[in-house]
């Protein structure tokens, strides 16, 4: 994971460097609607935390390289983490003066790991087990986002790894 993040920050510094002009860095919040865990072991919606950068070519097309975090969840024996790494091409197909649209098709390796810890007891018996199972997958990213500005945007996006509907909304800053 630290290589991981460690490479992605190199690519971000080298290429900010070498094509400054075109990027805007940020990040937001992140809903998804399939990528937590209740009591009963069955999906429910969890929020993370996204950052990105956006690195435009001309008025229609861009490209958004991405992280984004879940905040863990799960029953009490069980914590549930997710990431995933985006990688989306955005063309933009409606421009006014206070907003743009914009559809998005893209890749994603995303992951997700379980720790768990249970155990029971009473006069007779006694049980206990942990350990952790994870599981990774490279999937498809397909949506549409809005651009208010030059600063803020809100995505909706169908992921094929998670199998959910993320709606992410934050801001971007020019470089």
């Amino acid at each position: 994971m630290k290589k991981l993040f460690l490479a992605m920050a190199l690519f971000v510094a080298i290429s900010s460097t070498s094509v400054a002009q075109g990027w805007k860095v940020g990040g937001g919040l992140t809903l998804g609607t399939a990528v937590g865990v209740d009591d009963d072991f069955s999906e429910k919606m969890g929020f993370g935390l996204n950052v990105r950068g956006d690195y435009t070519f001309n008025e229609k097309f861009s490209v958004a390289p991405g992280f984004t975090l879940f905040f863990p969840g799960g029953p009490d024996e069980v914590d549930i983490s997710a990431w995933q790494i985006n990688g989306d091409a955005h063309y933009s197909f409606l421009e006014e003066d206070a907003f743009s649209l914009y559809a998005i098709g893209g890749l994603n390796y995303s992951k997700r790991k379980w720790d768990y810890n249970q155990s029971y007891e009473d006069e007779d018996y006694a049980f206990s087990a942990s350990g952790s199972v994870s599981d990774s997958e490279i999937g498809l990213n397909l949506g549409a986002g809005i651009n208010f500005g030059s600063m803020f945007y809100g995505e909706l996006k169908y992921d094929t790894a998670f199998e959910q509907l993320g709606i992410s909304v934050g801001v971007l800053f020019s470089l």
